[in-house]
């Protein structure tokens, strides 16, 4: 590379793959004091089902906007969830995969993909 990027020598995004389904939600509601949703993306692959969030480096070695996938593999559940909510106190943080809010929870929105996209390099 000459130290920038071209939009065309780059294919995928880079991944990133996280511990567990709570640290990708709190990297999710990170912006939540902003008043910035960020949604979660969700598809399944074989009997797995990959959630992940869209991100980009900024200033990156000059690759500003290169994309970051943050994702976690986990089993696939029965039915499509809407919502992951979360809820923090002084017993700890609480987060469930739902299809319901509920009152004094912090609401992540779940967006069900019909497939995984062409940028995502994760198979599970």
């Amino acid at each position: 590379m000459t130290g920038h990027c071209e939009a065309d020598s780059i294919g995928e995004a880079v991944a990133v793959r996280v511990q567990n389904l709570s640290d990708l939600v709190r990297l999710a509601t990170s912006l939540a004091g902003r008043m910035v949703v960020m949604p979660v993306y969700r598809y399944k692959s074989n009997s797995k089902v990959v959630y992940f969030l869209q991100m980009m480096y900024k200033d990156y070695y000059r690759c500003y906007g290169l994309p970051v996938i943050y994702y976690y593999v986990a089993e696939a559940e029965e039915k499509d969830p809407k919502y992951i909510i979360v809820r923090t106190d002084e017993a700890g943080e609480k987060i469930e995969v739902t299809d319901r809010v509920r009152p004094g929870w912090l609401v992540v929105p779940v967006i069900n993909l019909a497939e995984k996209p062409v940028y995502v390099p994760v198979e599970a």
